[in-house]
């Protein structure tokens, strides 16, 4: 699976600035003393339902949060957090201002060539939205169409094969491209299913819906997200241990529940 990058996002990685971090600034992982807890930062955009900061108890939640959470206290890590733009996570990670992205991230042969991927944490692909009264059903009626997407997200491709790049307009936020679903500024916009479900559960508006039933174009693969160095093969392969732990425990699937995803979520 391949993603052509535009130049927005290409500027965007190198510009990689921070807006926000949780906890303490960022940094590479601190090896534990002995007995104590090895600090890991990990880095997010700070979008639910996947890796948040909860405004009530200041602490990372989520599905990639929750599951991170209970891997952590299995491996005896203590997490820190740095937020920044999603199409930053990447460069934050490489210039080592993060130890890995753990936020819903595709893992796509693109990102490959230079980030390594840890486990499949679980299946998740995009969600088709229009206004609501639309008559659109599926990808293929969107063809041709005004199309939202994401800036740095794999959906872009999806855009750029249905329409010409000057009918595909790119948000910087979910709550904005929403708005402009409903406004009707664009004809269809696709973004990750459980980051709509979510928001739309969460703030209803009657001008939106999704388009279902709906076969994802990117039945998309979620795992963390390494540089490609000798301290993140180690990282890699206690993370993956505690990974296999939880995937065998009743605690996976509660957590892929909690957040409205079910059994065909499910990563073996």
């Amino acid at each position: 699976m391949s993603i052509r990058k535009n130049a927005a996002l290409i500027a965007a990685l190198a510009a990689a600035t921070l807006v926000f971090s949780a906890c303490s600034a960022g940094g590479t992982s601190t090896p534990s003393a002995a007995g104590g807890a090895r600090t890991v930062t990990i880095v997010t955009s700070n979008d639910a339902p996947f890796s948040f900061i909860d405004e009530k108890t200041d602490k990372l939640t989520g599905v990639d949060g929750d599951m991170l959470q209970a891997m952590a206290d299995e491996l005896n890590w203590k997490i820190e957090v740095v937020v920044t733009d999603f199409a930053t996570m990447p460069q934050t990670v490489l210039s080592k201002k993060a130890d890995f992205i753990a936020d819903g991230l595709y893992v796509t042969d693109q990102r490959k060539k230079t980030l390594a991927y840890s486990d499949t944490w679980y299946y998740q692909g995009e969600g088709m939205v229009v206004p609501s009264g639309s008559t659109l059903k599926s990808r293929d009626d969107a063809k041709g169409t005004t199309i939202g997407v994401m800036t740095g997200a794999t959906h872009l491709e999806i855009a750029q094969k249905l329409t010409a790049e000057s009918h595909i307009k790119m948000y910087d936020s979910q709550a904005n491209m929403l708005q402009a679903v409903a406004n009707k500024q664009v004809d269809a916009a696709f973004t990750d299913q459980a980051v709509v479900a979510w928001a739309l559960t969460q703030n209803p508006n009657d001008k939106v819906k999704l388009v279902t039933p709906y076969e994802p174009y990117f039945p998309g693969t979620i795992a963390a997200a390494f540089r490609k160095d000798e301290d993140s093969k180690k990282l890699i392969t206690e993370l993956n241990g505690a990974l296999a732990d939880l995937k065998a425990s009743p605690k996976y699937l509660e957590i892929l529940q909690k957040y409205g995803l079910n059994e065909d979520n499910i990563a073996e």
